[in-house]
């Protein structure tokens, strides 16, 4: 079941409808003057100031109606769609009946006409333009802006999502606008402000919503489980594929893709059985890093990671050439074990003392040897960037993964 959230009420209506959309941000809009500050401030960008604007007050809103009864001028057709549109649209006086989809009224400012397009190809330029019919007196001419300002969702819904995590919110406006994102997320996720990893810019939360929509897409694809920022795949050699931007030691932003082959004993069985050692330890001549990630858990719980000095290939050497070393160890036989791996530097002296810690000095007469691997790529997000602007960045990333799965005899 969904979440409880403002925009997820009962209703026999598909939520992907596009007057749902355009309710949910008028109902956003209603609750929040800051929202509509912002709103205001967009639109105004391209019709100019209003010289006879005077004390700010709270905008009046309705949705789904024929009428406008506001005074405040200039009044101004408003275009929602999902793409910028670049041609003039002119807005003229209409004899037509409409039902208009919002009227914003900023009291003495303007008046906002409301049009929401998800599919620009749809726009028609006599749907932008009022009907005098429409106010129950008189209406001078001049009032009506004679071009209609276009807005790109995306835009729009950056600026909500900017205000989502800003001090100046209330918890209450914060979890509204965050609902309304939601909202965009699960009904028209391509309308996004995180649909494109250039549209989020270098806020480290949107790239992280950017991946978890990249992943669907591959998932879909692929038909591969989702959790969040990785792909799933039970049962398999390396079960999690992670993906995570973060910032280098210089500051640059970059798309890591990561996965952890031989993460417990059952993985590390058929890790042994199915690797091509020499494939394997070869993958950094195909941008992919490989290193020793030697780790120990305690009933599933891992507690303890190794900083070994081992290279990756007496590493693969000493835990899959036959001999088992890893798997579930006793008490009676770890003391000496951890003796000899210190000595060897498969561990270091900070190593042996956390091991110490959690399992020699408790109660727990077990433990479990994970003689896993990191194996991860990255890419500068301007290389990112421009792989989705060509429309390659999905079959680029699934080629890329393929490649250390065949290692060890796996498919996406």
């Amino acid at each position: 079941m969904d979440r409880v959230d403002f925009f997820n009420p009962f209703d026999s209506r598909p939520v992907e409808h596009e007057d749902r959309l355009t309710w949910a941000l008028l109902i956003a809009l209603k609750y929040d003057p800051h929202l509509q500050h912002f709103l205001y401030d967009l639109v105004e960008s391209q019709v100019g100031r209003n010289a006879n604007a005077r004390t700010w007050e709270s905008a009046r809103i309705s949705t789904q109606t024929k009428w406008i009864r506001s005074g405040s001028i200039p009044l101004v057709s408003v275009l929602l769609t999902d793409v910028p549109i670049d041609r003039e649209i002119v807005v003229e006086w209409s004899d037509r009946e409409p039902r208009y989809d919002g009227i914003i009224e900023y009291p003495d400012r303007m008046t906002l006409i409301i049009e929401n397009k998800l599919k620009h190809g749809n726009v028609w330029q006599e749907q932008l333009s009022p009907s005098r019919g429409s106010f129950s007196g008189e209406i001078e001419t001049d009032t009506l802006h004679g071009t209609a300002v276009c807005l790109e969702w995306s835009n729009v819904l950056e600026g909500v999502l900017k205000y989502a995590n800003s001090p100046i919110a209330s918890f209450a406006s914060r979890e509204i606008a965050r609902d309304l994102l939601s909202h965009v997320e699960r009904t028209h996720p391509k309308l996004t402000p995180y649909r494109t990893f250039s549209l989020c810019g270098d806020r480290l939360d949107s790239l992280r919503r950017r991946i978890i929509l990249l992943l669907a897409e591959i998932s879909h694809e692929y038909n591969v489980k989702t959790d969040k920022d990785q792909l799933y795949r039970p049962d398999s050699i390396a079960e999690i594929v992670r993906m995570r931007v973060s910032r280098n030691d210089s500051g640059l932003l970059r798309l890591r893709v990561a996965m952890w082959p031989a993460s417990t004993a059952k993985q590390a069985d058929r890790f042994q059985m199915k690797v091509d050692s020499s494939k394997f330890l070869s993958l950094c001549k195909q941008d992919w890093y490989v290193k020793p990630n030697l780790n120990f858990s305690y009933r599933g719980k891992k507690l303890v990671w190794a900083t070994t000095t081992w290279d990756c290939g007496s590493y693969l050497r000493f835990f899959f050439s036959g001999t088992r070393h890893y798997g579930r160890k006793y008490r009676a036989d770890f003391s000496a074990l951890i003796d000899e791996w210190e000595r060897e530097r498969l561990i270091s002296t900070g190593d042996r003392k956390q091991l110490d810690s959690k399992f020699l000095g408790t109660r727990r007469e077990m433990l479990d040897v994970n003689p896993e691997f990191e194996v991860y790529r990255e890419w500068d997000l301007d290389q990112v960037i421009r792989l989705e602007n060509q429309g390659k960045l999905e079959s680029h990333l699934a080629s890329a993964i393929a490649v250390p799965l065949s290692t060890w005899g796996e498919t996406l």
